[in-house]
């Protein structure tokens, strides 16, 4: 496979990884919630949410989302992508 298609694969998965767990956590109890501070930890994932940003830490994969952009990490992929101002 072409490294262009590798690069949106591992970025297609890591968006999946995020919707399946903002699922799972609205269908369940959030196990530790508190004020504006959220942090979920499962088995091999962790998800921890505040007034700064959202990161999510998966095996071999991490993802961090604050005011400046959001940012993926995996094997062989580092994706920056900043913040567009709606002004």
């Amino acid at each position: 496979m072409s490294r262009p298609t590798v690069l949106i694969a591992v970025a297609a998965l890591a968006v999946v990884l995020v919707g399946m767990i903002v699922i799972a956590q609205d269908r369940g109890p959030s196990p530790v919630t508190g004020g504006a501070e959220t942090r979920v930890d499962a088995p091999g994932t962790r998800v921890e949410s505040d007034n700064t940003g959202t990161t999510v830490n998966a095996p071999g994969t991490s993802v961090d989302t604050n005011e400046s952009g959001t940012r993926i990490q995996a094997p062989g992929v580092d994706i920056t992508v900043p913040r567009r101002d709606n002004d």
